[in-house]
């Protein structure tokens, strides 16, 4: 049928040979239709481009077509690339997404999360990272059947749907790439202790070392926690030190920035006398001077993915979707050098 407006409920009954209410079974996503009468309908609904009224639905399921972001990150900018991945999978379906900032200290969180589902009739959740590496959270929605999936999960193992991104694997290369150009005093600025990905790349950096047998200066390993004005404390800090390192390797580019702020403020040269390198390739990254090197992480790409991962499990029209690791990549500016030039 040309005109997609006027395929009807009807018209997909029809053509897949089955009864009005078994379409409607399968819209819905109800258990109770087999998987080759599911496949003939999504077929014949894929063939007319039949397109269901979400609101009409929502009234008769009781649904809302809502789908909610669980978050507790101070990187505006990995949030908003999050969001925009997940709002391209919510354009395409009719779905609509809901922000819901929550505080990963609160010991209430989980319950306080099952009420707000409750009250808001929540399809759905996507849950990031530091939220997203809490047991007992995850367990309450568990508990309470709520269909979720989740963005850089501690355990990937545990969690049946999930995106992830190889940060021990960048970390890694890029600090092999560090002392390829004949880099050997490397300091190193974890990320937020709550966040799985911040271990992962600190032992990236670490292993990457200790292979090579360069020695790790514990004085040049500091904590920060995402934020621009945790990197500049620790690179403060570092840059205090007797001897000081010819590369400090930061672990997000906002610290990697705080970090430079701080050399600058001691009159040290970059990257002449002091190297500096982030992760997450932020537009920050290529706006300062000299450029970040950095690793960069298909955020858009995990979110949008992670939202069809959920939407594969709530709404019968979605194809099922499986968990994935995806890859990072290495990008090479104007902030690292050889040691020699």
């Amino acid at each position: 049928m040309s005109n997609q407006m006027s395929v009807t409920i009807k018209d997909v009954s029809k053509d897949a040979n089955v009864s009005i209410k078994t379409v409607s079974r399968v819209i819905n996503n109800e258990i109770n239709v087999s998987e080759d009468t599911k496949d003939r309908v999504l077929q014949s609904i894929l063939k007319l481009g039949f397109k269901p009224n979400k609101n009409a639905q929502s009234l008769r399921s009781k649904r809302s077509y809502m789908i909610a972001l669980l978050y507790d990150n101070p990187n505006k900018h990995y949030l908003a690339d999050i969001q925009s991945g997940i709002l391209q999978v919510c354009k395409e379906t009719g779905y609509n997404l809901v922000l819901q900032e929550c505080n990963y200290q609160n010991k209430n969180l989980g319950t306080e999360i099952i009420e707000f589902i409750s009250d808001f009739q929540i399809d759905g959740l996507i849950v990031t990272p530091p939220l997203s590496d809490m047991d007992d959270l995850l367990a309450s929605l568990d508990n309470a059947k709520v269909h979720y999936s989740i963005i850089a999960p501690s355990d990937k193992r545990t969690s049946s749907s999930y995106v992830s991104s190889n940060d021990y694997d960048a970390s890694y290369a890029m600090t092999n790439e560090i002392i390829s150009k004949g880099h050997t005093d490397i300091g190193f600025i974890k990320g937020h202790h709550k966040h799985s990905a911040s271990s992962l790349r600190y032992k990236g950096f670490s292993d990457a070392v200790t292979q090579k047998n360069i020695p790790l200066n514990s004085k040049w390993v500091k904590e920060g926690n995402f934020t621009f004005d945790s990197g500049f404390n620790a690179g403060l800090e570092i840059l205090d030190s007797p001897l000081c390192p010819s590369v400090i390797f930061a672990s997000n580019d906002y610290m990697a920035a705080g970090v430079m702020k701080a050399a600058q403020m001691k009159g040290i040269k970059i990257p002449s006398e002091l190297c500096i390198i982030g992760f997450d390739d932020s537009p920050i990254a290529e706006q300062l001077w000299p450029s970040l090197s950095t690793v960069r992480q298909p955020v858009k790409e995990m979110a949008c993915h992670a939202a069809k991962i959920l939407l594969g499990n709530v709404d019968g029209l979605s194809q099922q979707t499986e968990s994935r690791e995806f890859k990072s990549e290495l990008i090479l500016r104007e902030s690292l050098v050889n040691l020699s030039d």
